[in-house]
């Protein structure tokens, strides 16, 4: 850990339970920003923090939301601090728009949503991460270009770019939701019966599924250990 600065969880969730979702994984100290409770960012110290981790969102990336302006100020002060910064779903769309621009992200041609196979690349370069495996996702939005230097690590027919690293500029991206397990990813799916009724998806087939691995021990802790944070 880098002088025992802790971890900034920003948490974009609308139901506010992301940020504790996320940091139950962490093994280092953090503190969870919980942005739709007001406008934190202007009072946020890019330096403060040893890595910064942004959420997902039932907001869309596409939406200039009350908090755009200061989340895209936020991810630029931080790339320039020298700050490695994760993003999940919402959060790694959020990265390509805030280091892009908004013709980074794109509205998706229909919903990824269920426990659904991606493709670990070998630039992935996890232990022991590789090939296809089950994940947690649900996304209408999608990254479609990303800055300069940054290698795409994970992918599938739905969405090419499902986790990307940008080493010079310490970015870290998963289009997918590492923090949950099965017992809490099956429980929010559960919660929105009329989603998958909507999308013709069989919810219980959804049910009988899972995660290929223990992604939040495993992704989290990858971010931290591939920027040298732990």
């Amino acid at each position: 850990m880098v002088a025992n600065k802790p971890v900034a969880v920003i948490d974009y969730s609308v139901d506010g339970i992301s940020g504790g979702r996320i940091s139950s994984w962490l093994k280092v100290p953090f503190t969870v920003v919980r942005v739709v409770e007001g406008e934190p960012f202007p009072s946020i110290a890019a330096e403060d923090h040893s890595a910064v981790i942004h959420s997902g969102s039932s907001y869309s990336i596409m939406e200039d939301t009350f908090f755009m302006e200061g989340a895209i100020s936020f991810v630029k002060r931080c790339s320039e601090a020298g700050v490695p910064q994760m993003g999940i779903c919402y959060g790694h769309q959020l990265l390509a728009r805030a280091t892009v621009g908004i013709d980074a992200v794109a509205r998706c041609r229909r919903i990824e949503i269920g426990w659904r196979n991606i493709l670990f690349l070998p630039q992935w370069s996890a232990a022991g991460i590789s090939g296809e495996k089950a994940v947690w996702q649900s996304h209408y939005d999608c990254v479609v270009e990303l800055p300069a230097g940054s290698v795409v690590t994970a992918t599938n027919g739905h969405t090419e770019i499902q986790a990307f690293v940008n080493h010079r500029m310490q970015l870290f991206g998963t289009q997918f939701h590492p923090e949950f397990d099965r017992v809490q990813g099956n429980e929010c799916f559960a919660e929105d019966i009329e989603l998958f009724t909507k999308n013709n998806m069989d919810l219980e087939a959804v049910l009988a599924s899972g995660p290929g691995f223990n992604t939040g021990e495993v992704v989290f802790d990858h971010f931290l250990k591939t920027f040298r944070q732990e």
